[in-house]
């Protein structure tokens, strides 16, 4: 059998132990990354090899050559413009032939059993054969749903906590038809993740889920570089070390193994290395320095110095006394000075120094320099203003968010937000594009402002006391995919970020009008009939600006509107920065936000639209109204494109003044009242609940599923149908718990249901 080695990537979030290399050239215990793989190759009898090459493909050539030396034979094909997986393997064809063949990332480390792979595929003669391996942490994969017989389902690339139901994950190794490439465009950018195995499923044709029990580590960046050095040495993953392994240590050296050390290394008598420490070639340690889980490629460390899980590149130095933390990677000719501390995850590009006595607590790379800011998982960056939230931060920011052109922005809450959305405008403008800086007082009237305009992005940051809170939405007014921010949060980690000469330099423009204009649009979009409506009297909580906005959007609609609480009317509130509504009927009986949800599933029924989109966790009590108007109800996640698309277009679902003024609107041509609203709709309770766990998120959503017959996925979380009732079932993002949702007729049988699926959970978890 012939294979494909992709090997053109760049390896980004590697630098800058990548820097002016590829990825699969990058060096680990001896040889780079790639070697390792055609060694693997060669042990399972696959000697016939072409290697797909973009990025600096010379240096993969001039190393490799034939392949003689690794005892393969390679042909190299090159791609001039980006083809993805799929793509670059289709300009292969011709080598191949018709065979069966198999396809393997030449910038992992791995053992898996090839041989093994290969033999289940020609046993089925399916389409396609993938090797999956098993993450309790499987945020930075791609997910494969396979049932009990190993047939895949389908995929999530690159999933958020509620989307994933499965441990399982995409090894990028895979075993190919002809037929199945012969679905491959030529000449176009295609991979197989996203774009070949669906259209293979949605064409009934089979694919193979194989979980390994070998080894595989996408080395996808220095944390995953290190795991791979030390795992080769502590036996976990299977490579050719060489002679590289040390066991007897020079004299006067305290060895602590497992360690691999290269040629021309010098150990001063007095040194510690080890454990799990990699030197390699000309490196060098000094009498009393420590070195213990870390990568030395050619570097020094000082009389005294500690380093300790970092990565030194060639021609690094720590010198006498300094301390380099976990995490840290040094680039070639990077220098700490004596006495000098790099923090943990700090990260120096090449040349960059650390002066003696001084302390590193933020990367020092040529873009400038970023704290690591990490997004929530519902797509927040969060943060104490001065701390995470610098200026030099949002100024970075700025920057990445510059080159799409135009960028809104907003703040509220303090002089501290102000700052930080003044210095991510000077950082837009320094990329060339231009900031418009709108007098929007709450994220949803900021997430308007970039609807309006229809602007590629939107920044707002929000203050509260100490802590700020920073939001980006899309043009529709909607948070940025997780694909868009994982990007931005990369870019910021790698320090990049445009700037432009002086004669090209961007603007920041101010915008006004948003506070009016977004009360009146949704006032005016929100009627549902250009028939006058009745007076409606409502009431609105004092204070939040989310709330101004709802007191002006629903006295534009002809409300009168009272602020404050009480009984004898509605009352409504614009909560979670104007994205959730709260309300409360004539009687002072809270309106329970999933209530909410189905009553203006309701209105938009009763109104003609016949199709309602809503989230994956929203009540089953919204497909018994959509049921009963001969209509359909498509969810987030599970539905897709069509499902995304309508949801943008009924602002009323996600803003919650548009809720409001819906709501209103309703009760002013009808003249019910929110309680006759309210009764209008199923009758429906909900319990909820949390179970934390022991074993991996995945594994436990995994069991669920393939143990419960009724239990079916959403895309983000699992719901299953018991009786008249339902229960959801979705991972929790920040601890290892999952969340039950129970639903039903009455309080008390939601309760009994929720708690049942807690112990079915809390079982699950012990058996996995």
């Amino acid at each position: 059998m012939k294979a494909v080695i992709l090997a053109g990537g760049e390896g980004s979030r590697l630098r800058p132990l990548t820097l002016g290399r590829p990825k699969p050239m990058t060096p680990l215990l001896g040889k780079p990354v790639l070697g390792h793989i055609l060694d693997l190759l060669r042990r399972h009898g696959v000697k016939d090899i072409a290697v797909t090459l973009r990025y600096l493909p010379g240096a993969v050539t001039d190393f490799f050559g034939d392949g003689a030396d690794y005892g393969v034979k390679l042909t190299y094909f090159v791609e001039d413009t980006p083809l993805g997986t799929a793509g670059g393997v289709k300009k292969c064809m011709d080598f191949l032939g018709d065979e069966d063949f198999l396809v393997i990332s030449g910038d992992a480390v791995c053992d898996l059993d090839l041989t093994e792979l290969c033999a289940l595929h020609q046993s089925r003669r399916w389409a396609a054969s993938l090797a999956l391996c098993r993450r309790e942490e499987p945020l930075e994969y791609g997910l494969v749903r396979v049932d009990g017989e190993g047939r895949v389902l389908g995929f999530v690339e690159k999933p958020g906590w509620s989307q994933v139901d499965t441990e399982l994950v995409n090894t990028g190794v895979y075993v190919l038809t002809r037929r199945a490439m012969d679905l491959v465009p030529e000449d176009t950018e295609y991979d197989f993740g996203k774009d070949l195995f669906p259209q293979l499923l949605a064409k009934g044709e089979p694919l193979y889920g194989w979980e390994s029990e070998g080894y595989w580590q996408d080395m996808g960046d220095c944390k995953a570089y290190l795991d791979s050095a030390a795992d080769a040495l502590t036996g976990k993953v299977k490579l050719d070390l060489g002679r590289g392994l040390l066991t007897t240590p020079p004299a006067g050296v305290e060895l602590r193994p497992p360690c691999w050390v290269g040629e021309r290394v010098w150990l001063a008598p007095g040194s510690i290395v080890g454990p799990c420490a990699v030197l390699g070639d000309g490196s060098t340690v000094e009498t009393g320095a420590v070195v213990e889980r870390s990568v030395l490629l050619g570097a020094s460390v000082g009389e005294g110095a500690e380093v300790t899980g970092a990565i030194l590149c060639k021609g690094a130095a720590v010198h006498r006394r300094a301390m380099v933390g976990p995490g840290a990677v040094l680039g070639e000719g990077a220098a700490v000075g004596a006495e000098a501390i790099v923090a943990p995850g700090v990260k120096l590009w090449p040349g960059r120094r650390v002066p003696e006595g001084g302390k590193a607590t933020s990367s020092l790379v040529t873009a400038g320099s970023a704290g690591a800011l990490k997004f929530s998982d519902g797509g927040a960056l969060r943060g104490t203003v001065g701390e995470e939230l610098t200026p030099e931060a949002m100024l970075a920011l700025g920057a990445i968010l510059g080159e799409r052109g135009q960028v809104g922005l907003g703040w509220a809450g303090g002089d501290g937000a102000g700052m930080l959305g003044r210095a991510a405008g000077c950082g837009v403008a320094a990329a060339g594009g231009r900031a418009l800086a709108s007098d929007a007082l709450c994220p949803s009237a900021g997430a308007w402002v970039g609807r309006y305009y229809q602007l590629p992005v939107t920044l707002f940051i929000q203050q509260d006391s100490d802590a700020a809170e920073l939001r980006l939405f899309g043009p529709w007014g909607l948070p940025l995919p997780r694909g868009e921010r994982r990007k931005i949060e990369g870019a910021l980690l790698r320090g990049e970020g445009s700037r432009v000469p002086a004669g090209r330099v961007g603007t920041i423009d101010t915008v006004t009008g948003a506070r009016s204009g977004y009360a009146q649009e949704a006032a005016r979009l929100s009627r549902l009939s250009s028939i006058p409506l009745r007076p409606t009297r409502v009431q609105v909580p004092k204070g939040g600006a989310a709330n101004e906005a709802l007191a002006a959007a629903l006295t534009a609609m002809g409300c009168r509107v009272s602020r404050g609480e009480g009984r004898g009317q509605p009352t409504l509130s614009a909560d979670l920065g104007g994205f959730r509504l709260s309300a409360w009927d004539e009687e002072g009986r809270a309106v329970a936000p999933e209530r909410l949800l189905v009553l203006l599933t309701l209105i938009e029924f009763e109104n003609g639209g016949g199709r309602a989109a809503l989230p994956a966790w929203a009540p089953a009590a919204a497909d018994t109204v959509a049921a009963a108007f001969h209509g359909a109800v498509l969810r987030l996640g599970r539905d897709g494109e069509e499902a995304e698309e309508l949801w943008r277009s009924l602002p009323w679902l996600w803003d919650a003044v548009f809720a409001g003024c819906r709501i209103c609107a309703r009760l002013g041509l009808t003249g019910e009242r929110l309680a006759d609203l309210d009764q209008a709709c199923p009758r429906f309770a909900t319990a909820r609940g949390e179970v934390p766990l022991r074993s991996g998120r995945g594994r436990v959503m995994g069991a669920v599923l393939n143990s419960d017959p009724a239990a079916r996925s959403q895309g983000e979380g699992v719901r299953a149908q018991v009786g008249e009732g339902w229960v959801y079932l979705v991972p929790m993002s920040r601890r290892s718990a999952l969340r039950v949702v129970a639903e039903a007729a009455d309080a008390e049988t939601a309760a009994e249901l929720c708690d049942f699926y807690r112990r079915k959970v809390r079982e699950l978890d012990q058996e996995n």
